[in-house]
């Protein structure tokens, strides 16, 4: 069941950039792996809060099924832990009060795991390495590194990783969005000098439509790298333990890597599993 706490007016653009052999993806699972009710009731159920909007992470595809790597992961967490998930779709800038406030019980959600969030959320071990990349128009052959965009406006998608390192760079003026989605077209546009954003989305987007594939272009290395985690309510030890140990089970066994293979076949750099 997906809860919507806004109107999603992006997912229309979302649909019409994505990978073409996404589309219509549904899982990396196999039916049987769902979880159901067992045989004496239903399976509890945890309430999972995750940001729409960014592919291949977590996204709706054309048949308006919430989809992807995240929900795969915490799908398969759930059956192994035994409860059911309920996704609730909160954007990215509220996500974090909407855990303090308890609206749900964990996220999934591409959260990159910063020591100043483990004070306000318990996290798991990583699950993924991010690699932080900038993009650029592909006449710029003059910028290798995010600074080389002194003087410029540069975008990314609000409260992100990458909209901290474009503040904490001399000389950039940061233009942040609701959906990384816009920033991109902008920078098709000619309207933005840059983006900074993760690999995974960033792959996703460029490789997706041929129009950005020749206008845009990715940095040859990455800006930063850091880990995905799942984050749990502080006020929730025992559940925060249950899916980590689902989690090291599904690290153990080479699930993780089946995930990390499906929804990252199209990238044209290396998805680094954490260690």
């Amino acid at each position: 069941m997906i809860i919507p706490y806004f109107r999603r007016t992006v997912v229309a653009m979302i649909l019409t950039i994505t990978v073409p052999s996404l589309l219509g993806a549904q899982s990396a699972l196999a039916d049987d792996d769902r979880p159901r009710d067992g045989a004496d009731g239903p399976y509890p159920v945890v309430t999972v809060a995750t940001d729409s909007t960014w592919p291949p992470m977590e996204y709706f595809n054309r048949d308006r099924e919430l989809v992807g790597f995240d929900i795969d992961l915490v799908r398969e967490i759930g059956r192994r832990a035994g409860f059911r998930p309920e996704f609730v779709s909160v954007p990215w800038d509220g996500i974090f009060a909407g855990l303090a406030a308890r609206r749900y019980d964990m996220i999934a959600s591409s959260v990159t795991l910063l020591e100043e969030r483990r004070r306000m959320m318990l996290f798991t071990e990583p699950y993924l390495n991010a690699a932080q990349y900038v993009v650029v128009r592909s006449e710029r052959d003059d910028v290798h590194r995010l600074s080389d965009l002194a003087g410029g406006d540069v975008g990314a998608q609000i409260g992100t990783t990458g909209s901290r390192l474009i503040a904490a760079t001399e000389g950039l003026t940061l233009r942040s969005y609701d959906d990384l989605g816009h920033a991109v077209e902008d920078l098709a546009m000619d309207r933005l000098d840059g983006i900074v954003a993760d690999v995974a989305i960033v792959e996703h987007y460029i490789l997706a439509n041929r129009r950005y594939r020749s206008l845009l272009r990715r940095i040859e290395r990455p800006y930063a790298i850091e880990p995905y985690a799942l984050a749990v309510r502080r006020d929730l030890p025992d559940l925060h333990e249950t899916v980590s140990a689902a989690l090291e089970d599904m690290r153990r066994d080479g699930t993780l890597h089946r995930l990390r293979d499906f929804w990252f076949a199209h990238t044209a750099v290396e998805i680094p599993e954490a260690p």
